[in-house]
Parts: structure tokens; sequence; C-alpha cells
């Protein structure tokens, strides 16, 4: 039985092609430009190459000098998001209609997650946000705040539902130690048997009942 849910942020409570994530791409190429002051080509090979290596964006800020800090601020923090997302009816109904303990785990700061959380219409419905980007470097993965959550609440690895659209940063740490996970994805060739997979966080409802 799911006693709770903790859920991704970005990329999970609205689509990975949403304009927002755009915006947030943008803010961030950007900052690295600013602070390592490098040429477009240069910083578009840095951006496209630091994911492979890392799969946490923050280890890959500060494997080039960065100060994970300045990006929760000068990035997330700076977004006007009352002009890219609005609040989604569709989305409140299904939070709502959960009925148990719900968590969001996220890279961004806590200020824009709240905003954000605010403008679709869910903050009240969240029982707490945290923020690995602002416990970074001390805290390295969500996977370390998954088990802060769990063991407060005193429940089972397998009572603990994961639900990320990124399965190396969200899901992978998370799935081999037993807790159940979902991947929002549209990629077909993503073939991970421990999961379920569904395309957006509608599908959620036919897997909670």
């Amino acid at each position: 039985m799911i006693k709770a849910i903790i859920f991704d942020q970005d990329g999970t409570f609205y689509p990975s092609n949403h304009k927002l994530t755009k915006v947030l791409r943008a803010k961030t190429k950007e900052w690295i430009q600013k602070n390592l002051r490098i040429e477009r080509d240069e910083l578009e090979s840095i951006y496209l190459k630091l994911p492979i290596k890392y799969p946490n964006p923050l280890d890959g800020f500060s494997s080039i000098g960065l100060n994970t800090k300045d990006y929760m601020y000068k990035v997330f923090d700076t977004i006007n998001l009352s002009k890219y997302i609005k609040e989604n009816k569709k989305l409140i109904d299904l939070v709502k209609a959960l009925k148990i303990d719900l968590y969001v785990v996220t890279i961004a700061s806590i200020k824009y997650s709240k905003k954000l959380q605010k403008r679709l219409g869910i903050k009240k419905l969240i029982k707490k946000t945290y923020s690995l980007g602002e416990k970074y470097p001390k805290i390295k993965t969500k996977f370390e705040i998954y088990e802060e959550i769990r063991k407060k609440k005193d429940f089972k690895r397998k009572e603990v539902l994961i639900v990320g659209d990124n399965y190396l940063l969200d899901l992978k740490d998370a799935s081999s130690k037993g807790y159940p996970c979902v991947l929002i994805s549209n990629n077909n060739n993503l073939r991970k048997s421990q999961l379920i997979k569904i395309k957006n966080i509608y599908q959620l409802n036919k897997i909670i009942v």
C-alpha cells in the first residue's frame, strides 16, 4: 500500500517541452556564459557535454567551478512565473484525489518552487518541498532526501512512490533500493523493467487507486 508520494517538480508537474523549460534552459546558459566569460560556441559545447558526464546538473556546474547556490538565486529566483504558467485545474483535481502525504524533491530553489506550486494551484496540497539545490553539496543526491522523508514518517521503502521525468536524477538510486518508481516519459526506447512508465502525470490516477 502506497502511503506517500514524492514528486520531482519541473518536467513532472508540467511537460518537459513546456515553454517554462525553454526559459529555464536559456537562463541557465546565460548564467554559465556570464560566469565563465566564454564565447557562444564554447558555451554550447559545455552545455551539451556536462549532462553526459554528470546526470545531476549541480555536480556538473560544480565541476567547472560554478557556484550552485548562485545558480538557485540567479536562475530560478529571477523567473517571472506569471508569464509562463497558470493554474491547472486538471492537475489540482488529480493531486486532491490522491489523499495521501505528498512531497516534492527538486533541484530548484524553495522560493521558485513555492511560487510555481502556487501558480499551478497545488501548493496547499503539498506537505513539504525539499530543495536539493539548497542542500548541496552536503547532500548530493535526491535519494538521500527520499530516505530522510521516509525515516521521519517511519515508512517502508515499498510504501513510498517516487515520480519523476529524469531516470538518472530522480529514479535510478531509488529504484535500485526498493522504492516503487514511476517515470514520466514519451521515450519508447527507454526500457527499465523495474519502473512503471506513463506519458504524463495525469495517468498517475490509473496507478494510485
